[in-house]
């Protein structure tokens, strides 16, 4: 339908949250909005929560309730029923700044797919600590850099449906990173633009997947197979899939240093250097891994002291 944001919520045993996530649905100032809740086989009071909003906003909110299939298999069942031009995303636990439509769906001209914004953090109170602003020059034909980290927090993202129809939905292949992947294939084919101001604020808790390093390293190395081919005759394609191996050997030697363990950290920051000897702050990385804890505990004392 011309105009039409349909917004793809699954929800999983977030009765406690999930109605202020609506609220902020209804709240945009845009209001060409359909809301499509799907429950993914809640065991808590969630189901109950969703109907009633369905019960009362009838022309705007769609119930799916199915069996636990985890997130990904939701979206792309809410997908299949949003009857919008524009699909969007937003996690049970997240909420939307009143303008953000408002703001991003101007900015879907021709040959743009995807369009994302600024983020602000909050805790599982709500009380903002933080922001996640856009690199206003991540935008255009930007699928070289989304080679090397994921730029969009997923319920910042307005998608053209036209270019789901194109490139598909979430695979479920992947454990997580699920939208990245999503976004790189929009991205290969379309435009994407920003909003440089965060249109979502994104709740941090202790059962955020991304706290879950193992498994994102295990994604991003999903990704790299996927997407990334340091031989591609396309130079920037070549350039950024061998930033995206430095970046992948960076993280997991900042997560070995956090962790004290350095003999991990050198080597993987030793790989980093082998690919790309300045990336990021490597070679001060490389410096204190080596230095061990001893020579850390020093460094931040004299640090502290002066």
């Amino acid at each position: 339908m011309k105009g039409l944001v349909s917004v793809i919520v699954p929800v999983y045993n977030r009765a406690h949250l999930v109605a202020e996530t609506i609220e902020s649905i209804l709240l945009q100032s845009y209001k060409s909005v359909e809301i499509v809740l799907i429950n993914d086989g809640s065991t808590d009071n969630s189901l109950a929560v969703l109907r009633e909003y369905e019960s009362r906003f009838p022309d705007r909110i769609r119930v799916i309730d199915q069996p636990n299939q985890g997130q990904i298999i939701a979206r792309n069942n809410g997908i299949k029923r949003a009857r919008g031009k524009y699909i969007a995303f937003l996690d049970s636990d997240d909420l939307w700044i009143e303008n953000k439509l408002e703001w991003q769906i101007p900015l879907f001209s021709e040959g743009v797919g995807l369009v994302y914004g600024g983020v602000e953090l909050i805790n599982e109170y709500g009380d903002t600590t933080g922001f996640d602003p856009c690199d206003a020059a991540i935008q255009g034909e930007i699928y070289p850099q989304l080679l090397v980290k994921n730029r969009m927090t997923g319920g910042s993202v307005v998608v053209l449906r036209e270019a789901l129809e194109k490139v598909g939905v979430f695979d479920p292949e992947f454990s997580a990173a699920e939208n990245w992947d999503l976004w790189l294939r929009i991205c290969k084919e379309y435009q994407a633009r920003l909003v440089d101001k965060p249109v979502v604020k994104y709740r941090l808790h202790q059962n955020n997947m991304s706290k879950d390093v193992a498994l994102m390293q295990h994604a991003k190395l999903q990704i790299m197979e996927k997407h990334c081919d340091k031989k591609s005759p396309d130079n920037l394609v070549a350039r950024y899939s061998k930033m995206a191996e430095a970046d992948l050997f960076y993280r997991l030697g900042v997560y070995y240093f956090s962790q004290e363990q350095f003999g991990e950290a050198i080597r993987n920051f030793l790989r980093v250097m082998v690919i790309s000897p300045f990336y990021e702050d490597t070679p001060v990385r490389l410096l204190r891994s080596l230095l061990g804890s001893q020579g850390n505990r020093m460094l931040r004392k004299f640090k502290k002291t002066h």
